[in-house]
């Protein structure tokens, strides 16, 4: 798992570094976001990565039946907000909280950088 974890933190920094800031849609509402604030957030998604590890997180599921716990590789911190490795069948990313002392898996999910920006 080790070398699967190396290899994950190679991938978070990849799509950073690779991460192409979108052109305002010319039909979308209101103001754009400035290329300034993607800048920032990649800058701050930076500070926040840590070296892989695997973590306990509470997540919910209807068809299993509710909550239940699994374990998910934490890829980047940022206080009070993780971003999380999903290596179920979207092999995608999910942001994590922290609430009461437990992290509980969001529903927002996709790609590393984009989930990170969200938060």
């Amino acid at each position: 798992m080790t070398a699967d974890l190396h290899a994950l933190r190679a991938r978070v920094l990849r799509d950073i570094e690779t991460y192409d800031i979108p052109s305002p849609h010319p039909d979308a509402l209101g103001s754009p976001l400035p290329r300034e604030w993607f800048e920032r957030g990649l800058a701050e998604m930076r500070a926040a990565l840590v070296e892989p590890y695997l973590a306990e997180v509470h997540d919910f599921d209807e068809k299993r039946g509710g909550p239940f716990q699994r374990s998910v590789p934490i890829v980047a911190d940022d206080q009070d907000v993780l971003l999380a490795y999903d290596p179920g069948p979207d092999n995608d990313f999910t942001l994590v909280g922290r609430e009461n002392g437990q992290l509980r898996i969001y529903n927002i999910r996709g790609d590393a950088v984009g989930c990170f920006l969200s938060r």
